[in-house]
């Protein structure tokens, strides 16, 4: 109990610490708000965030189960009742992952071993990147429907299967090989043996109507099912069936190669096999039957058409995390030696603590840009460091009339998506109010194109800015509800403009000069090979692909930067690029313009966060391709507000 209450802490304190500092997403928190709202109001209309409704992006009923809790506890917990349910469901799994293994044996040490060993696993964390999916919570059932399984409480098993089958697509497939593991372990109790023949048959006539008929009654021309992915297989689950049957060779071999033509993917399934290997999955050697039922959901990664699926990454790894405890204790079980079975256990436990922590540093992972690791290393100081005045912005979307309809932000509309009406920016419509961080963009689109929506918001005439809590702004339709508009003083002060032609040059310290005799470049990178005015340009090579950074001892007072230069390249290899160490990266290839001559105009703007480090912060210029590029017409506007 008491490590079940330990980790029961942990798991609720960093999804409620995610959401409330704001590092929840519109995809998918706000989509899965948005829906439970719904139906707890016995509507199940599209998603204004996303094409379609819920059961036409995952044929599941999930959310349906927890519609009793929303009007329990909603009013409560608000957009954090999805939050609380998921890790409830993972402790109860947890629980009854211990109540197997108690079921199996009395040993003290097998029973502490698979609740640490449950808790500790990678996947269990990276789900945090995921914030809440109904992958996590469709898992959970299996532990307990195994659990009643064995008690020969069938008919609770009954009941567990059919609302397992309704909680995700894949699970139906996921059953059958569940199943084929209980024969193999029951073979010879007739009664559990015809059991599980009856859930295969159940799961295999369930899989056949959900994509003949139950999937296809709710696709519509706006949106049809597109999560069957698996192009190396086939177009449909029928044909992925006959590939495997006709070349089974063929198809075992995707499970290890990189079968996409970019070699930027090799090694993304090793590190998932290798991850979890070592973190106790050797043992199930000793009992290769528990392989059988990761068949369906290591498939379900690995030969997906999308790399990100592949490996350790967010919660596509749920379901091994979810049987890998029940797998290996199970072995460990069966080892009649008690030494063993605590060495083994001691063993397993230790290694799988050593692989999470490593795994969650960055630098250890095969595509470290997708883990999210600021919602995941919950040890770190970086997990409890607010990106800004929550209590500030709190206040700000309180001024929202709860029925009003709502534009935001990715960071910013999973807590206001619990309202009839929900946006995402830049996908204004009809809404009556406009939120957004200027460092938040939709996904969807370039920073450049986001930023660019931004400020032609912020100086919009129709549109009154009523709030703001830097970096979040609060805009209102005018002639809109009657809330009291607060003047924000948003006036520009152009401070500095910094314009580099390259033509102005200090031949003694060798350098080339801003108009205003500020320190440009070096010469070094000088050519008069090609320019867009004048005669003179700057080139950067595939060997020298980086210029002389351009150091902004103010930044410290600048709130807007706009960054712009000429640049002649065959591909978009040309980057403009701001940093500041680990703290803020930002970069932009984006053309704003392009002459006959073949010159383009590539532009980065963006806000300049706070408390940046004056000594750390530089712009440059990049080459990120082979071929040389010539960059000229250097323009840096810094941007005051009063």
């Amino acid at each position: 109990m008491l490590i079940l209450i330990g980790f029961g802490i942990l798991l609720f304190t960093m999804g409620i610490l995610n959401h409330y500092f704001y590092r929840t997403y519109t995809y998918d928190y706000a989509n899965f708000n948005f829906s439970l709202w719904d139906w707890a109001h016995f509507r199940m209309r599209p998603i204004n965030i996303s094409p379609g409704n819920l059961l036409q992006e995952h044929f599941s009923f999930t959310l349906m189960y927890f519609v009793p809790i929303y009007w329990l506890m909603n009013w409560i917990t608000q957009t954090y009742t999805l939050i609380l349910i998921q890790y409830t469901l993972v402790l109860i799994a947890g629980w009854y992952c211990y109540k197997i293994i108690k079921l199996k044996t009395d040993n003290l040490w097998l029973g502490v071993g698979i609740l640490v060993y449950y808790f500790t696993l990678l996947g269990r964390y990276t789900t945090f990147a995921a914030d809440f999916n109904l992958a996590v919570i469709s898992a959970c059932f299996i532990p307990i429907f195994i659990y009643y399984f064995e008690k020969r409480k069938y008919l609770i098993s009954l009941v567990i299967l059919i609302l397992s089958l309704f909680s995700r697509e894949n699970i139906s497939i996921w059953f059958v090989f569940i199943f084929i593991v209980l024969i193999i372990e029951h073979r010879k109790d007739k009664k559990a043996v015809l059991y599980s023949l009856i859930g295969i048959a159940i799961s295999i006539i369930y899989f056949i109507l959900l994509f003949k008929i139950f999937i296809p009654s709710v696709e519509s021309s706006e949106k049809s099912y597109t999560l069957f992915e698996y192009s190396a297989l086939g177009a449909t689950p029928g044909e992925a069936f006959t590939y495997i049957i006709k070349n089974p060779i063929e198809s075992t071999k995707l499970f290890f190669t990189n079968h996409l033509s970019d070699p930027a993917y090799d090694g993304i399934k090793a590190e998932l096999y290798w991850v979890y290997l070592i973190s106790g999955g050797f043992v199930l050697f000793l009992r290769p039957q528990y392989l059988i039922w990761f068949i369906p959901i290591v498939a379900q990664k690995v030969l997906n058409d999308n790399p990100f699926r592949w490996g350790i990454a967010t919660y596509y790894s749920i379901e091994i995390v979810t049987l890998l405890p029940l797998s290996v204790f199970l072995v460990l079980s069966s080892i009649k030696s008690k030494s063993i079975q605590i060495g083994l256990t001691i063993a397993v436990c230790i290694a799988t603590i050593f692989m999470t922590i490593y795994k969650l540093d960055a630098k250890n992972n095969r595509v470290p840009g997708y883990l999210f690791l600021s919602k995941q290393k919950f040890y770190d100081k970086s997990f409890f460091t607010p990106p800004f005045n929550i209590k500030g912005v709190n206040n700000l979307l309180k001024q929202i009339p709860p029925n009003a309809k709502v534009c935001g932000s990715n960071i910013l509309l999973p807590h206001l998506a619990q309202r009839q009406f929900i946006y995402f920016f830049p996908d204004v419509r009809d809404a009556e109010y406009i939120v957004f961080s200027v460092f938040d963009d939709n996904y969807l689109f370039s920073h450049e194109i986001n930023e660019q929506n931004r400020i032609n918001y912020l100086s919009d005439p129709n549109w009154k800015i009523v709030a703001k809590e830097f970096p979040v702004f609060l805009l209102k339709l005018k002639g809109t509800s009657n809330t009291d508009e607060i003047k924000v003083n948003n006036k520009w002060n152009l401070s500095d403009t910094l314009f580099c032609n390259y033509e102005k040059i200090d031949t003694l310290k060798r350098t080339i000069l801003f108009e205003n005799n500020q320190k440009a470049d070096t010469l070094i990178y000088l050519t008069s090979e090609k320019s867009h005015s004048e005669s003179h340009s700057l080139k950067l090579t595939g060997e020298s692909p980086f210029n002389t950074s351009i150091r902004m001892k103010d930044i410290d007072r600048i709130a807007y930067l706009q960054i712009s230069a000429w640049c002649y390249c065959e591909e978009k290899h040309a980057n403009i690029v701001a940093s500041s160490g680990k703290v803020f990266y930002i970069s932009s290839n984006t053309y704003a313009e392009e002459v006959p001559s073949g010159w383009k105009k590539i532009v980065l703007n963006f806000w300049v966060p706070k408390e940046l480090d004056p000594n750390d912060f530089s712009v440059y210029l990049w080459n990120s391709g082979s071929k040389p590029i010539y960059f000229d017409d250097l323009q840096v506007i810094k941007k005051y507000i009063e």
